[in-house]
């Protein structure tokens, strides 16, 4: 096996930050590595030039794809960072009627912008649908960069931990249990579409969003590309939408338009 000396960890942190704008730090090295040395045997790859030079032929997206789902870490749960979730429902009127484009159109836009295996976009639906009037039409747009979680994510099939994570007055209306497994009935599906994006993309959407979740997913990205993507995020908020990051994350020390409502809360 090939040496991985500092040459070549160079070449696959700039590989992975211009693809996914993921920052790979020094100490990050021994662990690319590994990832690295695992993808290869797989596929019978015994040098790191061999294996760059494939990632960076054009055509071969689908091999950059299992790169950074082999380097990302897809830890959700139900209900995680919860006080976002309770803050949707105890601000239903200001969604309402403070951000006039959802009273006006009888529709409100999320978007789940890391949504991994898809708790986080599951529980979306199921606050949106308990809190909002009936005649709310929900829209839920679920992204993440690997294809991978998203087939479990459209499934919705879930251990039956996640009576650990969920009420069960939630379990009983929106997920029936089948074996060992809860699936999230259509309910709650069909609220929601499942997509495939990576950030470091130009935003493609036509429409405005009312809320967007983008929570522990910043940390992957440096200074530069977190300034970028808030700036797009900007851009993609109706007036008077929201912005939701992940607790340890902040928007402090970054130049932006957000008003500060609470700690990892924002308003357009």
């Amino acid at each position: 096996m090939q040496v991985f000396g500092e040459e070549q960890f160079l070449k696959f942190k700039k590989l992975i930050y211009q693809n996914f704008g993921i920052n790979l730090g020094k100490e990050k090295k021994d662990a690319l590595r590994t990832k690295l040395v695992r993808l290869m045997s797989k596929k019978g790859i015994e040098s790191f030039d061999e294996y760059f030079n494939v990632l960076t032929f054009k055509e071969n997206e689908i091999e950059r794809n299992e790169l950074v789902e082999e380097i990302t870490i897809h830890k959700t749960d139900f209900f995680r960072e919860n006080n976002h979730f309770d803050f949707i429902k105890s601000k239903t009127d200001f969604f309402m009627h403070n951000e006039g484009r959802i009273f006006k159109s009888n529709e409100i836009r999320v978007w789940s912008s890391g949504c991994s295996t898809g708790e986080e976009a599951y529980t979306l639906a199921i606050v949106l649908k308990e809190s909002l009037p009936k005649h709310i039409n929900i829209k839920i747009l679920a992204t993440d960069i690997s294809s991978k979680v998203l087939i479990q994510a459209q499934k919705g099939i879930y251990s039956t931990s996640i009576k650990n994570e969920i009420d069960n007055y939630y379990l009983n209306i929106y997920f029936d249990q089948i074996g060992n497994s809860f699936v999230a009935k259509n309910s709650i599906k069909e609220l929601i579409t499942f997509r495939q994006f990576n950030l470091a993309e130009k935003f493609p959407f036509r429409n405005t969003f009312d809320i967007v979740f983008c929570r522990n997913v910043m940390i992957y990205f440096d200074t530069t590309f977190q300034q970028l993507l808030l700036d797009k995020f900007y851009e993609i908020i109706a007036p008077r939408g929201m912005l939701f990051i992940g607790h340890s994350e902040s928007l402090a020390n970054k130049k932006n338009q957000f008003q500060y409502v609470q700690p990892t809360i924002y308003l357009k």
